[in-house]
């Protein structure tokens, strides 16, 4: 697409997702109804203009994120599953745990005890 139009970059286009994942137009819709991209915008231009969908930015890392899980192997419920784990708006990597290193972690509630050899 050498002519793009200049659009907001909070916003994607169906064109820019479509684009994105290698997906027809219809297949974008089927990932919208089953869950594995945020439903768009409607934002109106006032006639004649009409009205056009406009996707958050995060959609564009959503898609490419269920193309690599479904190559991967996995259904479409399955990637619906770990899309709506995820905070999306947040951009990057999935949390990592919380806890780095056995030293890190937090003291036990209650010690261990000890086992008695026979």
């Amino acid at each position: 697409m050498a002519d793009r139009r200049k659009l907001d970059p909070e916003f994607a286009t169906m064109a820019d997702i479509m684009e994105a994942a290698g997906l027809t137009r219809r297949a974008v819709r089927v990932w919208i109804a089953r869950g594995l991209l945020t439903k768009p915008v409607k934002i109106s231009h006032g006639y004649p203009s009409g009205v056009f969908n406009r996707f958050p930015a995060h959609v564009l890392e959503q898609v490419r994120f269920a193309v690599t899980m479904r190559e991967q192997g996995l259904s479409l419920d399955e990637i619906a599953a770990l899309v709506a784990a995820r905070d999306w708006t947040k951009g990057g990597l999935p949390p990592g745990p919380t806890v780095r290193s056995r030293g890190d972690a937090p003291p036990p509630a209650r010690p261990a005890k000890r086992r008695r050899r026979p």
